[in-house]
């Protein structure tokens, strides 16, 4: 039997022992063997994509089927696997020890996740795609898309599920947290050399519903010429406000080493994102709705190829840098089920031109 076939069919069996215990789906949790029990659920997100780039085909897909598996042994034990039930790849899978507050590990498989940015769930996320994407559009160097803050740490792996040891925890009466991994450095694939990814968060908390942090990495990648190296990025974040509960501010910088363009090419990127989530009356059919508002730049340096006339010459950097804007709206029918849309509006600096892509997705969770 097939990774994929194995995958669907743990799922659909715990589906189905769950549908027939009775109680809704969103809260179900199953008793499982050793007294331990396991909490289920599901999302998918169906999306519709035009966009103003030549040659791009407006489309509808199945953007995610993810299946979670939250397991429980007792206060200070569990774990949890999900995975893609559209593509039989698994995203989280570790297992939790939380000794205290102070002091939480998971060992498996995580989100990386420097910034809170990328570790809010989609669940709560008014924002459609996190890097920006406009379909036909390939002028970031090295990571190709578009250049923006979500693009530049997603695909440098800043951002990215990995295999590892995950160290978290708060102290000083709640008011300062940190959180450290320890990773392959490759993604969701094997590791390449004995050397690892390292990357750390130190944030304090003020008021209410306020936090700022500072964050470092040293991502260990090969070089043109193949040997090891570090690759650094460090950054700063500042939140106001919480999700889904009224206005809400999220504001990244970053800067570090741009690998994938060239040994010696950096970048810089920055990102202010607003949201405002307002109840309504629950009798009207429409829970929430949530305006949103997002701008993102990020410029990184890229290699010049000498001139034909002068083979002999040496290298030399240019810079590539570009701007997403992104206006969108959010409608919660129940819960965390809802309806988005999303124009991501992208202007390359460089090259002054400007492209747009309209994004809507219905959210569904179980």
């Amino acid at each position: 039997m097939t990774i994929r076939a194995t995958l669907l069919s743990a799922g659909a069996g715990l589906w189905a022992g769950a549908l027939c215990a009775g109680a809704p789906l969103g809260a179900q949790q199953i008793n499982a063997r050793g007294g331990s029990t396991v909490t289920l659920g599901a999302r998918v997100q169906v999306q519709y994509e035009a966009s103003s780039a030549q040659d791009s085909i407006s489309s509808f897909s199945i953007r995610r089927a993810w299946v979670t598996i939250d397991g429980k042994l007792s206060d200070k034990v569990g774990g949890r696997v999900q995975f893609n039930a559209n593509g039989a790849s698994v995203f989280e899978a570790y297992l939790q020890l939380k000794p205290s507050d102070a002091f939480q590990v998971q060992i498996g498989q995580f989100k990386r996740a420097m910034s809170h940015f990328w570790l809010a769930a989609n669940a709560d996320l008014p924002l459609i795609e996190r890097d920006g994407r406009v379909t036909g559009v390939s002028h970031c160097p090295g990571v190709g898309g578009v250049c923006s803050f979500g693009r530049l740490t997603g695909e440098l792996g800043l951002d990215a599920y990995e295999p590892g040891i995950l160290v978290t925890g708060r102290f000083g009466g709640g008011r300062m947290g940190y959180r450290f991994t320890l990773t392959n450095g490759e993604g969701r694939g094997k590791d390449v050399n004995t050397s690892k990814s390292a990357s750390g968060r130190l944030s304090a908390f003020f008021g209410e519903k306020g936090r700022a942090s500072a964050y470092v990495a040293l991502d260990e990648t090969l070089d043109y010429g193949g040997e090891t190296m570090g690759a650094p990025a460090y950054g700063a974040e500042l939140e106001i406000g919480s999700w889904r509960d009224g206005p809400h501010l999220l504001v990244n910088g970053l800067t570090g080493r741009n690998w994938k363009a060239g040994d010696d090419a950096t970048f810089s990127a920055f990102q202010a994102m607003g949201l405002w989530y307002r109840p309504l009356d629950p009798e009207s059919g429409i829970a929430a709705i949530e305006p949103m508002l997002r701008v993102s730049w990020a410029s990184t340096d890229t290699p010049i190829l000498p001139h034909a006339d002068s083979p002999g010459a040496d290298n030399v950097m240019g810079t590539v840098a570009g701007t997403v804007i992104t206006p969108g709206f959010m409608v919660y029918f129940a819960g965390r089920n809802g309806i988005s849309a999303n124009l991501d509006l992208y202007r390359s600096d460089d090259l002054d031109e400007n492209e747009w892509s309209l994004k809507i997705q219905a959210f569904t969770f179980f």
